[in-house]
Order: structure tokens, then sequence, then C-alpha cells
């Protein structure tokens, strides 16, 4: 997808997540849309382009949160990049590793976000936090992984049909 297309649907994703994301809580929970966007990038996209959209997402989502600024942007570089290269290991073809990825996107996601802010000073009950919330928030994400899975694949399919041998 060229950034004349990618840059505006991130947008657009990002500004889901701070407006629209929060009104659909599950039992106080939200998915984190961006994260999943990222994560099925890395399963379905090209080689090296699920850090590219976590990288995007990441500044749009720094400018509309109340965290210091660049937290966003490296994490989600970071799961993009671990995507990536879980993608040329054994991400294709796996039906187990999409449901792994998400969940391990969520712990990674959450943990370097809270050794961040513990780095900033923040008071962080780890224990706590992963347990009451990283772990749900993983369900939730890895639940509402399809939602994204399925459209991005059926673009990715339109946008860069394989070629045939």
């Amino acid at each position: 997808m060229t950034l004349w297309l990618l840059i505006p649907f991130l947008l657009v994703v990002a500004i889901a997540q701070a407006t629209l994301v929060p009104l659909v809580a599950v039992a106080g929970y939200k998915v984190d849309l961006a994260l999943v966007i990222v994560v099925v990038q890395g399963l379905v996209g090209e080689p090296g382009s699920a850090a590219q959209w976590g990288f995007i997402l990441g500044v749009f989502l720094d400018l509309a949160s109340g965290l210091p600024f660049g937290i966003h942007m490296l994490v989600l570089t970071i799961i993009g990049l671990l995507m990536d290269l879980g993608e040329a290991i054994f991400f294709r073809g796996n039906i187990v590793a999409p449901p792994i990825a998400m969940i391990a996107g969520t712990f990674v996601d959450n943990v370097l976000i809270l050794a961040i802010l513990a780095l900033f000073g923040w008071s962080i009950d780890w224990s706590s936090y992963l347990l009451r919330i990283t772990l749900p928030s993983a369900i939730l994400n890895t639940v509402a992984m399809p939602l994204a899975y399925f459209p991005l694949q059926w673009l990715h399919r339109r946008v860069r049909p394989r070629l045939e041998a």
C-alpha cells in the first residue's frame, strides 16, 4: 500500500482508537485497535511493513495521548519489528500463530509501556496490572483480531496480487 493511502488509513485507525473504541468497552476492557492492526499487518502484510505501520500509528496515538510523547511510537514499532521477524520465521500458513502472536503482542505492548512509565517515575503494581488488565486485554484483542485479520488479508490480496509462476 502506498503512503498516500496508508497514512490516511492509519490516521482513521488512530482516531477510532482514541474516540470510538473507548465507547465500546466489554466488561470495562477495550480493544487496542492499533495493536491489533500492527499485529495483523505482521501476519498478512509484506515483510517489513508492520514496523512501518507501527511507527506511523504510534506517532498518531502519541499526538492524542496524555503519555510522554514517543511511547506508542517506540512500542508499536518494536512490536511491528517482532511481528515482521516472526512472519519471516513461522507465521505464514500456521493456524496457531495468529492467536499466539496477538496474546504475545499484547503482553509485550503492556510490559514495554509500563517499563517506560516506570523509568519516568510512575509507580507500577506489576503483578496486579498484568493479571487484572493485560490478561483480559490479551483475550479481548485475540477475540477481536478476526475483525481486522480478514479485511486486511482481503485488502492485501487485492492491492498486491500474487504472481503465478
